[in-house]
């Protein structure tokens, strides 16, 4: 057994001294991207999201003072309307109306008087005083 190769290497053909290889056109290596635009947007972004966030919480802080502002005006409004609700409560006693009334030189009726709508006429004690007043 020899060690021969199965098939013989294929020779050049020697009648055409010009022969070359075939050539053919390579392109060039695409450029790589510049990663710049896409770091910018992301800065970009965060710092967006950071401003917002900042403006909003300024918004709950002013928000927040401000309801503080208006529940202590609450209050005293409130403690007010005590301090007056119970000086009505005082002057609409009795004793102090009936004080009130002769201060004013109103005297105490005799007695209840009524007025009939139908016809115009005076009932009761003061039918007395209109008729003096009339006559």
């Amino acid at each position: 057994m020899s060690a021969m190769p199965l098939r013989a290497p294929q020779s050049r053909p020697v009648s055409n001294p010009s022969w070359r290889p075939r050539l053919r056109i390579v392109r060039a290596p695409a450029h790589a991207r510049s990663r710049l635009p896409f770091q910018l947007q992301c800065v970009s972004i965060l710092a967006g999201a950071m401003l917002g966030a900042l403006a909003l919480n300024t918004s709950m802080a002013t928000t927040a003072y401000t309801i503080r502002e208006r529940q202590v005006e609450l209050a005293q409004l409130t403690q007010q309307e005590q301090v007056l609700a119970g000086q009505v409560e005082q002057l609409s006693s009795p004793t102090q109306l009936a004080a009130a009334a002769s201060r004013l030189g109103m005297v105490p009726a005799e007695g209840l008087s009524y007025i009939r709508l139908e016809d115009g006429t005076i009932t009761g004690p003061a039918a007395d005083l209109v008729a003096d007043a009339e006559g």
